[in-house]
């Protein structure tokens, strides 16, 4: 990711969503800022991904020159392509450039085939085609507002970008859903389509009711529905000045 590995890193949220992502694959996944990245380094992993966030960072040279003459395959998400499209290089091996970030279009839907998404960050990284080239563009977004298309997700030889952050403000239907898809073909790991749900039972707290709980663990055990419990297990009120753990309330332990 873009920066240091400092979990403060804004970068380092966007790279832990996706290692969470690929906990769905078969993949041992390390994630660390691209200041530590040592020359070469990419050539011991199968896949390559590199999350940026924010548009004034510079990609430290050896880590673009590596993109440039590996073929291993690299995802590219969201800022810092635009600094590497200053290379000549870049246009004459991808085909494509970044050439600004538009901030003012507003670009709310992001189309794949016959699929339709919602892009729940409106900033966008500009993709530009050179002349002839042969870019595989996978997916468009598109402004209401300007009434217009652009590319979104594109593939060039061992190279694709995504132009923006997927995981960036995304809701229901969003683009965020298509990228997660995407990642089936990207690894190469097919997983049978399947729509699962469940229930998250929130905010358990040690001043809940302990009959309660077992009463709506029963209710959707009995008919089969798949549920968690989001449990907090020190509860503090300033106020009050009140502190309760679990270990204060068995019967909430008992129950759970």
């Amino acid at each position: 990711v873009e920066g240091s590995s400092d979990l403060k890193n804004h970068a380092m949220g966007g790279g832990r969503q996706l290692g969470t992502l690929m906990g769905h694959f078969n993949t041992k996944t390390v994630i660390k800022g691209v200041e530590k990245y040592v020359a070469g380094e990419m050539n011991g992993y199968d896949y390559v991904f590199y999350f940026g966030f924010s548009f004034r960072h510079t990609v430290p040279a050896r880590f673009t020159a590596d993109v440039l003459q590996s073929t291993k395959p690299i995802i590219w998400l969201n800022t810092g392509f635009q600094d590497l499209s200053a290379q000549r290089d870049v246009r004459e091996k991808f085909g494509f450039f970044v050439s600004k970030l538009d901030s003012t279009s507003i670009f709310e839907t992001v189309k794949f085939n016959d699929k339709v998404f919602v892009k729940g960050d409106a900033n966008l990284n500009v993709i530009e085609l050179v002349k002839g080239s042969h870019v595989n563009v996978l997916a468009t977004t598109s402004s209401s507002k300007t009434k217009k298309e652009l590319p979104y997700i594109v593939q060039s030889k061992n190279l694709m970008y995504v132009a923006d952050s997927p995981m960036s403000y995304a809701g229901d239907n969003d683009r965020y859903l298509l990228f997660a898809d995407l990642l089936h073909d990207i690894l190469r790991e097919q997983h049978e389509e399947s729509h699962s749900a469940l229930i998250r039972i929130e905010d358990v707290t040690p001043m809940e009711n302990p009959d309660k709980l077992r009463d709506i663990a029963d209710i959707l055990g009995e008919r089969g529905i798949p549920f968690l419990v989001g449990v907090v297990p020190f509860y503090v009120d300033p106020g009050e000045n009140l502190r309760l753990s679990l270990s204060d309330k068995p019967e909430i332990v008992d129950a759970l």
